[in-house]
């Protein structure tokens, strides 16, 4: 991460002058899993939530959440390399295309009114083209969004997005590697910079207790830094092919 970091203020650095109006996309991610998640619905309602599916609360916060006229999103579970299980029902290795779609399908049914979808964990399965494929299809089909959540530099999934004309971007920033107050700070000032010199800037952060209390201060602090909190949505380019027919 250190590294990382130090390479995007190097380009920030050699990119030119700062951007006239910058924005900053905040998702929260992995809500759901646990009641006091719902603190996130005190959060700017800029602020883009996403849900995972098939959980005790994703289903309820997301209503909740759709009623405070948020941007939602699918939190879609896919299969890691490391130790962690994804939750029920995720993108595998070696399911055929039939499976894959079906459990996109199974998750867009359990979270409703969503306007895009980001992987969850995923570097097992978003290096391979076929099952990116297959999930950018039926996203193409429904007229959603998608966001690499970059949780490995070998994911395909962005360009298959692209290849599918489905609305697409990279997450530049996550916030919260670790939940040290120095490292939170450290990630949003360099999302700051980001978005300073790219106009840009997608940040992803989860529902810790030390990470919403960051947001908490951090956030009502942005217009005077200069960047406008805006919902995912906002920094989309739409795709130019027309969606699929619906099955």
């Amino acid at each position: 991460m250190r590294v990382a970091g130090a390479i995007i203020s190097l380009l920030c650095l050699l990119s030119g002058p700062a951007h006239a109006d910058p924005r900053l996309a905040l998702i929260i991610d992995d809500i759901g899993a646990r009641a006091d998640d719902q603190r996130v619905l005190s959060l700017p309602t800029e602020v883009t939530l996403a849900f995972l599916p098939h959980t005790p609360w994703g289903r309820r916060l997301a209503l909740a959440a759709w009623r405070q006229d948020r941007e939602l999103m699918l939190h879609l579970p896919m299969a890691t390399l490391g130790p962690k299980s994804p939750g029920p029902w995720a993108i595998e290795p070696g399911l055929d295309r039939w499976q894959t779609q079906y459990r996109v399908k199974k998750a867009l049914a359990d979270i409703p009114f969503v306007q895009g979808v980001n992987n969850h964990m995923g570097s097992a399965v978003t290096p391979d083209a076929d099952r990116m494929a297959w999930v950018m299809e039926e996203l193409n089909r429904k007229g959603l969004y998608f966001v690499d959540s970059l949780t490995t530099a070998e994911s395909l999934a962005f360009e298959q997005a692209q290849a599918w004309g489905v609305a697409s971007i990279e997450r530049d920033v996550f916030l919260d590697p670790d939940r040290d107050p120095a490292t939170l700070n450290r990630q949003w000032q360099q999302a700051l910079k980001v978005a300073r010199h790219y106009g840009q800037v997608v940040v992803i952060g989860h529902p810790y207790p030390d990470t919403l209390a960051f947001l908490e201060l951090a956030l009502a602090d942005l217009p005077e830094e200069g960047v406008t909190l805006v919902p995912m949505s906002a920094l989309f380019s739409w795709p130019v092919l027309s969606p699929l027919p619906a099955r």
